[in-house]
């Protein structure tokens, strides 16, 4: 129920003239996070285009106005580039450049024919009513699917992920993902705690 209630704001907000560059805020902060070099803290608003950035053990978990879902581990740098929800069109593009993230996908997500695409410097991530968790336990760049379906798309080749516990990597730059596999829980173990907050 308070998802719910959580995503119904969301949408309301998203409709207002005032929503048009806070894009989302945040809802819990360890260690310390920044939005273009302003320090965050949690309750605080970021706008588009904004680049995101955490330190050494820290976790960000914001909300965007759409009732998305984004955690972002340490050391991490994210810029929502694009983020519409409308009767015409329904969008949400993440520019990834370090770090891991998983990302939970809100009113975007639910539209039929969305866009929805994590860009990072060696893989596309299109993503389809997901949960999806994103970054490096064993390869320059992993992918995880929790739950939904996304593609991994590179220079070399696209893979789907359509079975959640299903993961695949990328060693180097302009190469194929690897083909689909499911992870063993210590790899999945492992990834999670990219992401998870400390007790």
């Amino acid at each position: 129920m308070r998802r719910l209630l959580l995503l119904c704001l969301a949408l309301l907000s998203f409709s207002c003239p005032a929503w048009a560059d806070e894009v989302g805020r945040v809802v819990k902060l360890q260690g310390q996070a920044q939005a273009d070099g302003r320090v965050l803290a949690e309750g605080d608003r970021f706008d588009l285009g904004q680049r995101l950035t955490t330190g050494a053990e820290a976790r960000l978990y914001v909300l965007l106005v759409d009732g998305t879902e984004l955690t972002l581990g340490a050391h991490a740098a994210m810029i929502v580039d694009e983020l519409t929800l409308s009767s015409q069109k329904a969008s949400a593009v993440f520019r990834l450049a370090q770090g891991a993230f998983r990302l939970v996908g809100g009113g975007v997500a639910k539209v039929p024919d969305h866009r929805m695409e994590v860009q990072t410097p060696l893989v596309t991530i299109g993503i389809r009513g997901t949960d999806v968790w994103g970054g490096s336990v064993k390869s320059p760049m992993d992918v995880f699917l929790i739950e939904g379906g996304v593609t991994v798309t590179t220079p070399g080749g696209t893979v789907v992920l359509d079975q959640p516990g299903q993961g695949t990597s990328v060693t180097a730059a302009g190469q194929a993902p690897a083909v689909p596999v499911f992870w063993p829980s210590k790899l999945k173990e492992q990834a999670f705690a990219t992401v998870s907050f400390g007790k």
